[in-house]
């Protein structure tokens, strides 16, 4: 984590500034230039919240007091009054964000550890080299209209779709839920990407701080894919530039199937839907591909297109139409379908 990035944390809850204790830094090579890092440290909260900064991410669940829970007891003197006082002002909330994000983190971490981009992997079947292209496309925007821009990704995954967005603009943050962000973090070779860990429903920054929100395939995967929106379009500034990418709905049986089989797969532990999915469908679906198409998805990009339609508990679809009323409804502006294909669409608006 470097230090610019503290000027732009706020609480997740309150919006307040947090202060910010350092546990431990070192040095790290962006570009051939190196930038002093924040890897351990503490950021408190007027609210009572106290986040962890580890392995240079800073850690913003409100949960994170469970989650980092043996971080937290070696380094903060008073974890558990600090918990218990936590616990008897914020029950309610406390014990939301531990539900709805408990199998979401898990089975998104579970699936991007198998991208390696090292091996050149795809992304959704673009080469990685192809993202900047993808971004701009859907953002419906020319190339130079990004370059003085402070863009957030919202559910950043793997992260190299933030990398690369950082490099034609002045700044960009990913925000993931799950520990991907880890493997983000440490694939980045760009020092204007900054990653955090983070809940899209409360997320630590103030309201009106980007020039363009971006969030491709990640709002439809949480409880209540329009209560996502509204919380995470606060942070766009006043002619900024919102772009969604969705599931919209599929009229066939094949579509039907797998949404009827999900719902018990979405309910299994983890491993044992990895398990079935890696023995009775990979197999069928691989070989199909292959047949079909040379360039068809390599053994681990088929693994992720399986596990992100099974796994995930949550997992919406909406119409082009449905889309386009929530942005009209938001006071957005020129809003547009960009992008479309067999599984999604882009819909992009300025506010």
């Amino acid at each position: 984590m470097q230090y610019d990035l503290l000027n732009l944390l706020k609480c997740p809850l309150s919006k307040t500034a947090l202060i910010f204790k350092s546990i431990s830094e070192s040095k790290r090579v962006y570009e051939d230039k190196e930038v002093n890092e924040i890897n351990e440290g503490l950021l408190f909260s007027d609210t009572g919240f106290v986040f962890p900064i580890i392995k240079g991410i800073p850690r913003m669940l409100l949960e994170s007091i469970y989650d980092y829970s043996d971080f937290l007891q070696k380094y903060l003197e008073d974890y558990n009054d600090t918990k218990i006082k936590l616990e008897q002002t914020f029950p309610s909330l406390l014990s939301y964000c531990s539900k709805k994000n408990e199998k979401t983190k898990k089975s998104f971490e579970f699936e991007w550890s198998f991208l390696s981009s090292e091996k050149k992997d795809k992304i959704w079947h673009d080469d990685i080299t192809k993202l900047t292209t993808v971004f701009i496309d859907e953002v419906g925007k020319e190339l130079s209209y990004f370059q003085d821009k402070i863009i957030i990704d919202i559910g950043s995954g793997h992260g190299v779709m933030t990398t690369q967005i950082a490099k034609v603009s002045e700044l960009a943050i990913g925000v993931e839920l799950s520990n991907a962000v880890e493997n983000a973090y440490l694939r980045s070779t760009y020092s204007r990407a900054f990653f955090i860990q983070g809940d899209l429903q409360f997320l630590p920054f103030n309201s009106s701080t980007f020039d363009v929100l971006y969030s491709s395939g990640v709002i439809h995967h949480t409880n209540n894919t329009e209560l996502s929106l509204s919380s995470i379009e606060k942070v766009l500034k006043n002619n900024g530039r919102i772009c969604l990418w969705l599931y919209h709905p599929q009229k066939n049986i094949i579509h039907n199937c797998m949404l009827f089989f999900r719902k018990i797969t979405s309910r299994l532990p983890l491993k044992m839907t990895f398990f079935l999915l890696t023995i009775f469908l990979f197999p069928v679906t691989f070989l199909i591909k292959k047949m079909k198409n040379k360039n068809a998805p390599n053994y681990r990009e088929e693994i992720i297109d399986l596990l992100d339609f099974f796994t995930p508990e949550f997992r919406f679809e909406t119409s082009h139409d449905i889309a386009m009323v929530w942005l009209q409804e938001r006071e957005y502006k020129n809003i547009k379908i960009t992008t479309s294909n067999q599984f999604g669409f882009s819909i992009s608006g300025g506010k």
